[in-house]
């Protein structure tokens, strides 16, 4: 497809612009940009990843991306976006291709003034998206050792939710807004057992994910039977009556209904937290 393609630009030694028949193409391969300069045509064989550009809004932004930002700060992006899809086995959503670099830029400028970067869901994220977590962790390495700086883990965490947001297609946003009601939800349950649950703990782990795949099942519909139900009541009384409260604030955030069943095997998971700690 992008045989013959003609390099317009040169984005760093991994990634050059090139046009073909009046498309613009993404194109990255491992040393192109070192060893082919503008005006030269690339091989096919050199080529690993393609991303063709089109007359979209999107594209129109890239456009003033390519007019504003560094070369090599985008360069790493797209990088960084094709060991993505690589990793992932699937297409990102293009704005990605805008979104990416716009944030890199502001990082590094950020990096310049020394101004703090911290990512208050850091440990959230890491447990709710643990691949896209592990990508990110890669993309980090990647621009750090480009620019020879030290930018800290707290950025990993961005740049996980611009990989969930490229692909699921909703904005960052969206998900920032749902990791930030799971961390209310994991902070009512600390209040409620009456400690704190150290964030980077396995404990922490397994209650944020038990909540988010019970939450997950409430919002798909799919909640599960509970046929110990009328035992745990019994049995767990304490445990079930903060499950209560928890599941009202479940609802209230979230607008759903939580099943009796789901609060049963939540009062199960407090029941087990409680007894981790009198270990």
């Amino acid at each position: 497809m992008v045989d013959d393609a003609i390099i317009k630009k040169v984005l760093n030694n991994n990634v050059v612009i090139a046009e073909k028949e009046n498309n613009d193409y993404i194109l990255i391969g491992k040393g192109i940009g070192f060893d082919f300069h503008k005006g030269s045509s690339i091989p096919s064989n050199r080529i690993e990843t393609v991303f063709i550009r089109e007359n979209t809004e999107i594209d129109n932004n890239y456009n003033t991306v390519l007019e504003t930002i560094d070369n090599k700060i985008i360069g790493i992006s797209e990088e960084i976006i094709s060991m993505s899809e690589k990793d992932l086995g699937l297409k990102l959503n293009k704005q990605i291709h805008v979104s990416l670099p716009d944030h890199i830029n502001f990082c590094l400028k950020r990096m310049e003034k020394e101004i703090k970067i911290e990512n208050p869901f850091l440990n959230e994220l890491k447990v709710l998206y643990p691949e896209e977590y592990s990508i990110a962790s890669k993309a980090l390495k990647m621009i750090n050792d480009t620019f020879n700086t030290n930018i800290p883990e707290d950025e990993t965490g961005f740049i996980c939710l611009h990989i969930r947001a490229a692909i699921t297609e909703d904005g960052i946003g969206i998900h920032l807004e749902y990791t930030n009601k799971i961390k209310d939800i994991m902070n009512l349950i600390s209040k409620l057992i009456g400690r704190s649950i150290e964030t980077n703990s396995l404990e922490y782990a397994r209650t944020l994910t038990h909540t988010n795949f019970m939450l997950e099942r409430i919002l798909k519909g799919k909640t599960i039977k509970n046929l110990l139900l009328d035992t745990i009541k019994d049995k767990f009384q304490s445990e079930y009556s903060i499950a209560i409260k928890i599941a009202l604030r479940i609802e209230a955030l979230f607008s759903v209904k939580v099943p009796e069943d789901e609060i049963g095997y939540l009062a199960i998971h407090l029941k087990r937290l409680s007894d981790m700690e009198n270990e």
